[in-house]
């Protein structure tokens, strides 16, 4: 375990489907950061995703180091909470706009985490993320998973709402359900980690789950070149989920992506 997690704490995670670790990091120079990237490197307008809206920029390349630094201290987390090493997608700096609607980052069978901190104090009345503890067990899942499919008007789910301060990190199970209500435009910091799988079945597993984190068909409004999903510090470095991303063929997904993003890039600049 790491100096930042207890055994209780690995516990609650396991049992409510999240933690939070207060006061992890320095949030100034990170939210600083933030903004320089999204200053940068935003070509579009917000993205729209099931009512979520929102804007990022990858930050995984030498002009991102606090973003590289908290990443590299956020492996060692889920590294204890998943019990094994593991490999990131990428970290992301994120403008949100408003609240979301109930949903889970994810449905299928890879246990996967996510690990994000709110660079502007939270409440429940200024956008603050609500979970639903428990409900990243399977059976508790698709409960709530039909209760959405139907109308939470009438019977809302018992909530939680995780009140933060910049600086603290909520680790979250990314099948656990969560939502938002009420706030205004709120920067975060995010990535996310799965276990290095072992087996085919586990590769497979992984692999899927990076297809379809990396559709070769998605503009996410951002420059490819300047923020790359993976940039070439990231490459050259001595990290060992460097190799371990090329075996499982992720910088091959990032790359096509990207590519579709340059010709979107191309087709809508002016003649």
């Amino acid at each position: 375990m790491t100096r930042d997690l207890t055994r209780e704490r690995a516990e609650a995670f396991r049992t409510f489907g999240f933690v939070v670790l207060r006061d992890f990091f320095d949030p100034g120079p990170l939210a600083a950061e933030i903004d320089g990237a999204m200053a940068d490197g935003l070509c579009t307008r917000r993205s729209d995703i099931s009512e979520i809206q929102f804007q990022y920029v990858p930050m995984m390349t030498a002009q991102t180091p606090e973003s590289l630094s908290l990443l590299d201290r956020a492996e060692s987390v889920a590294t204890a909470l998943l019990d094994g090493p593991v490999v990131p997608t990428r970290a992301k700096g994120v403008r949100y706009f408003g609240g979301s609607s109930w949903h889970a980052d994810s449905d299928g069978p890879l246990a996967s985490m996510g690990v994000l901190a709110y660079l502007e104090p939270v409440s429940s009345e200024t956008g603050a993320l609500r979970v639903i503890p428990g409900s990243h067990h399977p059976q508790f899942g698709s409960a709530i998973r039909a209760l959405v499919a139907g109308s939470l008007t009438a019977s809302p789910p018992p909530d939680h709402v995780i009140a933060t301060d910049p600086g603290d990190v909520i680790v979250l199970d990314e099948r656990l359900f969560h939502a938002s209500a009420g706030g205004g435009i709120r920067r975060q910091w995010r990535t996310d980690f799965v276990k290095v799988p072992v087996g085919a079945e586990a590769v497979r597993r992984t692999k899927a789950y990076f297809a379809g984190l990396y559709p070769p068909d998605w503009d996410g409004g951002y420059d490819v070149d300047r923020y790359p999903t993976y940039g070439p510090d990231w490459l050259a470095s001595s990290r060992p989920a460097v190799a371990q991303l090329e075996a499982l063929g992720v910088y091959e997904l990032a790359a096509a992506q990207e590519t579709f993003m340059r010709s979107r890039r191309r087709t809508s600049a002016p003649e």
